[in-house]
C-alpha cells in the first residue's frame, strides 16, 4: 500500500547551499509529511473505523511528493534529521512521480518494494529505480494539452498521439 503526501514546497537557498539552517528548513518543509504518513499507517494497522475498507495486511510505504527535487534528502546522512517513522518513506519530485506512473513494463508496486528492500538503493533518488523501463505517454498531460482552446491554432504544433500508442 502506498501512502502519498504532497507538499507544495521547493528547496530553499539554505538547502541548496547547505547552510547551517538547512536542517531546520527541511524539517519545516517535510517533517509534517513524515508524521502524517506514519500516523495514517498506524491508524490503518490499528483498525481505525474510517480506514476499515483499507487492507491492513499489505506492506506499507510512504511517498512524499514535492514540486522540485530535494537532492540527497533520502540519503542516510539526511534521514536522522527528519522524524522517525515505522514505514519506509521516499521523497520524490513531481517529475519523478509523473515518470513513475507511465511505466508499462513492470508493476510500479514491485519496483517500489524492491527499492525499499535494498539498503543502498532506498537511499537514492527515486528516479534511479525508474530508469531503464518502458514508458507510455502520460494520458493526463496529453488530455490537459488537448483541452486548451489554442491547441489547434498553435503554429507547428504536432498533434499528440493517444495514450498507449507511443512507440
Amino acid at each position: 500500500m502506498l501512502l502519498v503526501e504532497v507538499k507544495s514546497v521547493r528547496p530553499t537557498a539554505h538547502l541548496r547551499l547547505a547552510s547551517e539552517q538547512r536542517v531546520d528548513e527541511v524539517r519545516r518543509m517535510l517533517g509534517r509529511a513524515y508524521e502524517q504518513i506514519d500516523n495514517t499507517a498506524a491508524l490503518i494497522a490499528g483498525g481505525q473505523k474510517e480506514f476499515a475498507e483499507v487492507p491492513a495486511d499489505r506492506p506499507v510505504q510512504g511517498l512524499i511528493v514535492t514540486m522540485e527535487p530535494f537532492h540527497i534528502v533520502n540519503a542516510p546522512m539526511q534521514r536522522p534529521q527528519l522524524p522517525a517513522t515505522t514505514v519506509p518513506i521516499t521523497v520524490c519530485s513531481i517529475s519523478e512521480l509523473e515518470n513513475m506512473v507511465t511505466i508499462t513494463d513492470a508493476p510500479v508496486g514491485r519496483l517500489l518494494l524492491e527499492r525499499a528492500a535494498d539498503p543502498q538503493r532506498s537511499t537514492y533518488a527515486l528516479r534511479e529505480a525508474l530508469s531503464g523501463h518502458t514508458h507510455a505517454r502520460n494520458a493526463v498531460l496529453d488530455a490537459g494539452w488537448d483541452s486548451y482552446p489554442w491547441r489547434d491554432a498553435a503554429p507547428g504544433q504536432v498533434a499528440s498521439e493517444p495514450a498507449g500508442t507511443a512507440k
